[in-house]
């Protein structure tokens, strides 16, 4: 599964796009005063000015080369302040399971972000890590009602064709959807969003997706 193109909400336009463009150092554009676009790769991760009071916050991935997590949390380390996971009393989280090694910071809209090495994708690169090797959006968190949880994402399993993650037995309150490419992070309203002790909220959202050669839009309001 490929996530092509992201529609999120902030409260947090000019803060986001500075953030991105000066400090993670990706390609940004200004539509206009209420939107701004950001290329990660394959991905186009777009931000709209929020209407709703409360202030949006998502979940969210990026993929980068299976050999450079090294070099990349010593280049985010000088960027970000990152989040301390105490599962593992490192920065860095190891999902043996997923056979993945990640990192978390978060944006200044609260958006808790990460970069993750995934070595089944066994993706080498041999210069030295730069945002130019953010490969894509890989993870996309989607906050559903608690007590329509497993019928909502039934809905979504049939709907558009998907499956869970080979390396995820779904659990009662977390499921991943999809592959090493492209994952819906799938989890009921106030479950903490890992590492942190925040609770998730459901924000609007609007994911253009490919599954099996096909293109999709899921889309969530709040």
């Amino acid at each position: 599964m490929l996530l092509k193109k992201l529609i999120l909400q902030t409260k947090n336009i000019d803060e986001l796009y500075a953030f991105y463009k000066n400090v993670i150092k990706l390609d940004v554009t200004r539509a206009n005063s209420k939107t701004i676009s950001i290329n990660a790769g394959i991905t186009t991760l777009i931000f709209e000015k929020a209407k709703d009071p409360e202030k949006p916050f998502y979940h969210f991935a990026f993929n980068i080369p299976s050999n450079k997590f090294e070099e990349a949390l010593e280049w985010l380390q000088n960027k970000v302040e990152l989040l301390w996971i105490e599962e593992y009393k490192s920065y860095v989280a190891e999902f043996t399971n997923w056979n993945a090694r990640s990192a978390y910071f978060m944006d200044p809209a609260g958006n808790i972000v990460e970069f993750i090495a995934r070595f089944d994708l066994n993706d080498v690169v041999e210069e030295i890590f730069s945002p130019a090797h953010l490969r894509n959006i890989s993870e996309i968190g989607i906050v559903l009602d608690a007590g329509q949880f497993d019928e909502k994402i039934n809905q979504m399993l049939y709907q558009y064709q998907l499956e869970y993650f080979s390396r995820q037995p779904p659990l009662k309150h977390f499921r991943a959807i999809g592959n090493d490419n492209g994952l819906f992070i799938v989890v009921p309203e106030h479950r903490n969003w890992y590492p942190t002790t925040i609770p998730c909220k459901i924000f609007p959202l609007s994911v253009m997706f490919e599954n099996n050669k096909r293109k999709y839009r899921l889309q969530f309001d709040a």
